[in-house]
């Protein structure tokens, strides 16, 4: 288990925030991540030469913050440079097993938020200019429920280890490089522009328009400066806005997901201009109800989210409990609100509203990734078959 947790943190520190000298780096973390924090931050200072500040929250509310002090001494330091944040996600701070009542959970947004149902806020002067990062930190609640049984702290962090790639010396490398490819789908992605796009299932099928002045995000991001660094370990999707009228068809959820709480199985829609105007479950349809009823919003689509279909997180992480893991493994249709980081950076409040984008408080992914799916993009009259039976044609 210490080899994976030393693993870890060189790799959110060489990986994820490549930190450099003089990078300002704040840790916020929960109690019962605070060791992890430590670990951390001992290790950071050793590349920033700097202090690195460590803020315990709880409930969102900040409980004390100190710094990790460098080694040498304050005329040997470097000058203050970049500022670099991180949290800490505890898997296990997760209600993985309440029976809540669903009436109970949609009427405040701290409710909303603890289910990661919240949508990113739309704030366009806001745009966060430092590397940032949330580092999920695994738990046994979080182990347990995911496989279905009790398990013990070493098997935690052996399923967390297999997800992470941490189990081989080759860590690094593989994260680069998956980051360098999603990089490069970004590229051809962007390049078909505002394009009609069909997607097709088994026995379903879906049309939409990319929504104008947006592109797609995920993988690494890159600051007007030039330095990369990426914000949410593991990266396998790819997510782009709709404008959300043009969306027309069915589909269906290819794995079981959550809904505020609750399971939801064998899930179908139809929409309508972007609206769902019928849903049927297996199980967890009252989820279901209950969230298309939040807002306006939450009951139209926002979202393609476009990811290999076959992956080691897929085939690990099948019960989409945790939101951090949920967003990022397999392909999806997104409902409610759209995700800030795939709005252009020039758009303005005049010209957002000519992007027909979905601006709910609320968002629901529903997975649709499987061998059965196939991805088509209209741009200038040419059809591009960009993924087939699940897979992108590179």
């Amino acid at each position: 288990m210490e080899t994976y947790i030393e693993r870890y943190a060189r790799l959110i520190i060489d990986v994820q925030l490549k930190l450099v000298e003089g990078d300002n780096l704040s840790i916020n973390t929960e109690a019962r991540t605070m060791g992890f924090a430590r670990y951390l931050a001992h290790e950071a200072v050793i590349t920033t030469r700097l202090p690195v500040m460590i803020v315990e929250t709880e409930g969102g509310k900040v409980i004390q913050a100190y710094p990790i002090e460098p080694q040498q001494k304050d005329l040997l330091r470097p000058q203050v440079g970049q500022a670099v944040m991180c949290h800490i996600v505890d898997l296990d701070n997760h209600p993985y097993d309440e029976d809540e009542d669903l009436g109970q959970i949609v009427k405040d947004a701290a409710s909303l938020s603890r289910y990661g149902a919240l949508a990113d806020p739309v704030f366009l002067d806001r745009r966060i200019a430092a590397p940032w990062a949330n580092i999920p930190y695994p738990g046994l609640r979080w182990a347990s429920a995911q496989r279905g049984e009790r398990v013990g702290e070493e098997e935690a962090w052996r399923l967390f280890a297999t997800i992470m790639r941490l189990d081989s010396e080759w860590t690094h490398s593989f994260w680069q490089e998956q980051a360098n490819v999603l990089t490069w789908r970004k590229q051809r992605l962007d390049a078909l522009g505002n394009s009609k796009v069909s997607l097709f299932g088994d026995l379903w099928s879906l049309t939409g328009t990319l929504a104008a002045n947006t592109h797609f995000c995920g993988g690494s991001s890159i600051l007007a400066s030039g330095r990369s660094f990426i914000p949410t370990l593991p990266i396998q999707c790819l997510d782009g806005s709709f404008a959300t009228e043009t969306v027309n068809g069915t589909f269906a959820s290819s794995h079981p997901f959550y809904v505020l709480g609750k399971r939801v199985e064998g899930a179908t829609f139809t929409i309508e201009a972007g609206k769902v105007t019928s849903w049927h479950a297996r199980q967890g349809s009252e989820a279901l109800s209950s969230y298309f009823a939040i807002d306006e919003g939450a009951a139209h689509i926002s979202s393609l989210i476009l990811a290999d279909t076959n992956t080691l997180e897929s085939r690990y992480l099948t019960a989409g409990l945790h939101p951090h893991f949920t967003a990022n493994i397999d392909s999806a249709i997104a409902f409610g609100g759209f995700t800030i980081e795939s709005l252009d950076r020039g758009v303005d409040e005049e010209s957002l509203s000519q992007c027909r984008l979905n601006e709910s408080l609320v968002r629901l992914v529903i997975p649709i990734g499987s061998a059965h799916l196939s991805v088509h993009f209209e741009a200038e009259g040419d059809v591009i078959c960009l993924m087939e039976e699940g897979v992108f044609n590179e």
